[in-house]
């Protein structure tokens, strides 16, 4: 597997991905992403075992689900996605979002980099995310299609 390095940027889904803090950098604690979000565009919903993230929002605004509370944050709001907790986000908006994604720790970032290598094999995408202790939260996406028109 290769190591992701400062500033690199990768696709997740067509949401470009760049590496700005890695974990290299802060002894594995965590790491930081920014990543910019299309209008109508929605991050799989899904749950982490062994991490936690916050996202803080640089511009533009973001549905926002975590558990059973659902919100649009906006411009420098911060969103804390705690591990077993399912969460996704969406461009709620008519222009691009932009947000850094923190995770403790940083091993997530490998996760990030493993991801934007596949193509389109589910098999291997299943291990990494078992991997990586990621799990997708089905029923959801429907749902938040549906009512907001967005999509994966």
């Amino acid at each position: 597997m290769n190591t992701p390095h400062k500033d690199q940027q990768v696709s997740l889904g067509g949401i470009p991905t760049t590496f700005r803090v890695l974990g290299a950098d802060t002894g594995g604690r965590l790491s930081i992403v920014e990543q910019i979000i299309a209008p109508g565009a929605l991050f799989w919903p899904h749950v982490h075992t062994d991490h936690d993230q916050v996202n803080i929002v640089l511009d533009g605004e973001l549905g926002v689900r975590v558990g059973d509370r659902e919100w649009t944050a906006v411009a420098g709001e911060t969103i804390t996605k705690p591990r077993h907790v399912p969460h996704t986000v969406w461009n709620a908006g008519t222009t691009p979002a932009r947000i850094l994604e923190i995770s403790a720790p940083a091993t997530f970032e490998d996760y990030f980099l493993a991801l934007a290598a596949l193509g389109p094999d589910d098999a291997a995408r299943a291990e990494i995310q078992q991997r990586y202790g990621v799990s997708g939260v089905p029923d959801w996406t429907e749902e938040l299609q549906e009512r907001y028109g967005v999509r994966l």
